[in-house]
């Protein structure tokens, strides 16, 4: 979740393979459904991502707006709450996902440290859960598999 939703792969005994158009505008679920509230807790920090569409929310709208979500930079307030003993990491994070922005390097280091690089290389998509039926969703991310 550390790229746009263009960027989306999936992973299969070692192999990568970008998601097609046609498989990121697939519906995100059996049926129609519109809004969807999905939310992330770790440690310390709780995020909600809001996804609506009128037309009913495909698997690009889910994986724009986790995006949007984790691309936003880090508060004052949030970064209060981060464990001293975490910041070499998320500093590591941070710096490779610099190095990994296509041409804008500079620009991202310069904008500093952005939600997404609290979940230091836990960035890989591993689905969304409901604890019921009709609930809200749960967004579980993991580490990638080497």
């Amino acid at each position: 979740m550390a790229f746009p939703a263009d960027n989306v792969c999936f992973q299969e005994q070692g192999y990568r393979t970008k998601l097609t158009a046609a498989e990121l505008d697939k519906p995100a679920v059996n049926g129609t459904l519109t809004k969807m509230l999905i939310t992330f807790e770790r440690g310390e920090f709780t995020w909600e991502v809001d996804v609506k569409r009128a037309q009913g929310i495909r698997c690009r709208d889910v994986f724009e707006a986790i995006y949007d979500t984790f691309n936003e930079q880090l508060t004052p307030y949030e970064k209060r709450f981060i464990p001293m003993d975490r910041y070499a990491a998320i500093q590591e994070a941070f710096r490779l996902r610099c190095k990994l922005a296509a041409g804008l390097s500079e620009v991202e280091l310069g904008l500093g440290w952005k939600r997404v690089d609290i979940l230091e290389h836990g960035t890989i998509f591993l689905g969304l859960t409901q604890q019921k039926s009709g609930g809200d969703w749960i967004l579980n991310l993991g580490r990638p598999l080497f």
